[in-house]
């Protein structure tokens, strides 16, 4: 048999709890005061639910000697040379997570044990009268240097402090060391680790432009594969990005910055460790060879060997023969009890070893014995205050809760001295926290709980409302909906008109011969006109020598308008001839060019509380009559910009967003057909992004180019000439549409003053 009768875990509580003596021994002779009485202990509740107490003395107290434990959750304050005399030692509070104070004195202090709910921070202060402790009820130190905004922008006015160089090299190890010089000394510096990636912030730096970039060193063959370097506001972001197993190491001296990143080097011993890891074994090795021994007798080597008390029942007889090489004493432990069907539970240091079925027994009769002390406990009634969440919420959270019956089905050892004990839920009328006898009201006025149940039941259910009645931790979400646009547009056309009035025309070569009068237009409609103006049927008719006739016209192909405005025109004529001009030719050229640029800039924002959906919009509602084929009917239609969102915080303080975000526009000009009068942008997705960080979360961009020619055949197709037979247009466009998103965390530290 190999094994280490001294456990290194065992020796290095006795270490601790020896210098925890010594430094109590050397924090009383150097405290010590004299003629200090605590005469009384107040308390009083603060803003935000949180408590302050009072110790009433006769004298100025030294800052005491502190400590605090997480299970039971206390705050222990020992006051050297102080007096006790209260004739109560013990003070109830229950407010806030306080549940009460307790007084103990002891020849040379004062013992003030503060019972808490769950673990809390809290501050200690001098006061007129003694000393004052204050427990918060938050989790948020308000002391906190709040931290900078990440991916900030680079301000307009950079700080003094600089960074002069930064380097990378490879050390024999096979590390990587990234130095960073600085330009003076005393720079704060934050490292830590996140997403496996080592984060440094030097607060209060600028970073040249020059060393603004990402180093690629991944040929330098060590765990770091990347380094960007950036500039974060008034501070400068360093990201480490490593690859594999490693370690890192930062130091800072002087005016230099080193950060050190190793491999980790795995032996054998560390493999095996791993693997008995994740079968849940994590105790020391040992090797055990047993040939036909007593069971009681190999537990106690496994006690001797870990330092844990054993206590075996009478019932564990037997013998047992076990050959066991280099496996963790847990792993033995857990083999020998399997083999002769035993179990354990274990409380503290000490386990407690019987059959499988005297310990299901054993938890039976204790639980058929609480039932009976909870069913003739005597009644207490407490209000409890509710200080964040609806009273009536937190009521129907107890109501809900299936009330568990414990099963008595035998169970097997567990890794880590728990039992795996069947459980059954019953479905009941009234599914509680509560008792059977216990009842909860709710005063809306007040928002608080009026509960009605035995103590240990009250003091559970005050714990678990402590832990269920937390501040909501809001966001503020900034939007910015960006639409830029840049059109052009060209119309260039020409209209060319033709008249002629003849009134003694005569055959080509004929000398008198009268064969009456001509009309010459380009339509016959044109005709028409020129014989009412020369009859004087019509007396508004007249022969427009400078525009011609619409009738008249030959070839009609002018300029469209754009946007509503009419082309620049010219006419002329070309050519006249005879008796009054009678023979015309009329010319009109006309042009338009438009070119615009435009944009559009929307930023919707909007504070919500965590998990909760919150939307805002803005927009205009307008009404349309829409014609159908039997009837005429009246609709409402809705164009408005509208933010939706819900925002989730991650543990790691970034923000997971359900955005949907809508931008509708009425078309201008549009009819009254309510489907074609509307123009609607949307966009609907989940994002994650740092606090602070701002993300584009979509982006459209529209690019339209048309371009046509209209023209009279082979007219138009003549160089030059050929002009005066077409008409040509040319439009181009380009849209783009995109949305930025910044959440914002926002802290309760920003509300103080």
């Amino acid at each position: 048999m190999r094994a280490n009768h001294l456990n290194p875990n065992v020796s290095m509580r006795v270490i601790k709890l020896v210098a925890g003596i010594l430094l109590m021994i050397g924090a009383g002779s150097g405290t010590a005061q004299s003629s200090v009485i605590l005469k009384n202990i107040i308390y009083s509740k603060l803003a935000g639910n949180d408590v302050q107490i009072n110790l009433v003395t006769d004298g100025n107290v030294v800052k005491p000697g502190s400590f605090s434990t997480d299970n039971p959750a206390r705050i222990a304050l020992d006051f050297f040379g102080m007096k006790k005399e209260m004739v109560e030692s013990m003070v109830p509070i229950n407010a806030g997570q306080v549940q009460s104070v307790v007084a103990v004195e002891t020849p040379d202090r004062t013992r003030v044990i503060i019972n808490l709910t769950e673990t809390a921070r809290y501050e200690l202060s001098d006061a007129m009268d003694g000393y004052a402790i204050t427990i918060f009820n938050t989790e948020f130190d308000n002391s906190l240097k709040t931290q900078p905004k990440p991916f900030a922008k680079r301000p307009d006015v950079l700080p003094d402090s600089s960074v002069t160089n930064v380097d990378f090299r490879r050390s024999e190890a096979g590390g990587g060391s990234l130095i960073i010089d600085l330009n003076e000394d005393g720079v704060t510096v934050d490292t830590r680790e996140r997403d496996g990636e080592i984060i440094i912030d030097l607060l209060g730096v600028t970073l040249p432009t020059e060393f603004e970039r990402r180093l690629d060193v991944v040929d330098f063959a060590t765990p770091v594969q990347t380094v960007d370097a950036f500039q974060n506001s008034d501070n400068v972001r360093l990201v480490v990005v490593p690859q594999g197993k490693y370690q890192h190491l930062s130091f800072q001296a002087g005016t230099r910055y080193t950060l050190v990143v190793d491999p980790i080097i795995e032996s054998e011993e560390d493999l095996k460790n791993e693997e008995d890891a994740l079968l849940g074994f994590t105790g020391e090795r040992l090797s055990i060879n047993f040939q036909k021994i007593d069971v009681r007798s190999a537990l106690a080597v496994i006690a001797d060997f870990t330092g844990i008390n054993f206590v075996t029942s009478d019932s564990v007889t037997g013998e047992i023969t076990i050959n066991l090489q280099d496996v963790p004493w847990d792993q033995a432990l857990d083999v020998i009890m399997k083999t002769k069907g035993l179990s354990k539970r274990q409380t503290g240091n000490v386990v407690w070893v019987a059959p499988s079925k005297e310990i299901a027994k054993f938890e039976e009769e204790q639980l058929k014995a609480n039932a009976i002390v909870a069913e003739f406990a005597p009644l207490v009634s407490e209000i409890i205050q509710i200080n964040y969440a609806k009273a009536k919420d937190i009521a129907d959270v107890i109501k809900s809760v299936k009330v568990v019956k414990q099963g008595t089905t035998s169970s097997t050892s567990g890794l880590a001295g728990n039992s795996g004990i069947s459980q059954n839920v019953t479905e009941t009328d009234k599914n509680s926290l509560l008792t059977a006898r216990g009842s909860v009201t709710v005063d809306e006025r007040t928002n608080s709980l009026l509960v009605q149940d035995v103590a240990g039941k009250i003091k559970e259910l005050r714990n678990l409302i402590g832990k269920l009645d937390k501040p909501v931790r809001q966001v503020l979400i900034e939007t910015r909906i960006v639409e830029a646009s840049d059109t052009f547009s060209r119309e260039l056309g020409a209209r060319l008109g033709f008249q002629r009035l003849t009134q003694n025309a005569k055959f080509p070569g004929a000398s008198g011969s009268n064969i009456g009068t001509i009309y010459g237009s380009g339509t016959t409609e044109g005709n028409t006109f020129l014989q009412e103006a020369l009859e004087g049927t019509d007396e508004d008719a007249a022969i427009d020598r400078s525009r011609g006739r619409p009738g008249g016209l030959a070839v009609d192909l002018g300029a469209n308008g754009i946007d509503g405005n009419l082309p620049a025109s010219y006419a002329f004529d070309i050519f006249r001839a005879g008796t009054g001009f009678a023979h015309l030719i009329t010319l009109e050229l006309s042009a338009l060019e438009a070119d615009g640029r435009g944009k559009i800039v929307a930023s919707p924002r909007l504070v919500t509380a965590n998990q909760k959906e919150a939307s805002i919009k803005q927009g205009e509602e307008r009404v349309f009559t829409v014609f159908g084929q039997d009837n005429v009917t009246v609709e409402t239609k809705e164009a408005v910009l509208e933010l939706l969102v819900t925002p989730q915080i991650t543990p790691d303080d970034r923000v997971v967003l359900d955005v949907n975000i809508t931008q509708d526009s009425f078309i201008p000009n549009a009819d009254q057909n309510v489907a074609a009068a509307l123009r609607k942008k949307e966009i609907s997705t989940q994002v994650l992004a740092d606090n602070g960080e701002t993300i584009i979360i979509g982006g459209i961009y529209q690019e339209e180019f048309n371009e046509g020619q209209t023209k009279v055949p082979f007219l138009g197709d003549i160089p030059i000439l050929g002009n005066l037979f077409k008409k040509r247009s040319k439009r181009e466009g380009r849209t783009e549409l995109l949305i930025f998103l910044t959440p914002k965390i926002i802290s309760p530290k920003l509300n103080l003053g």
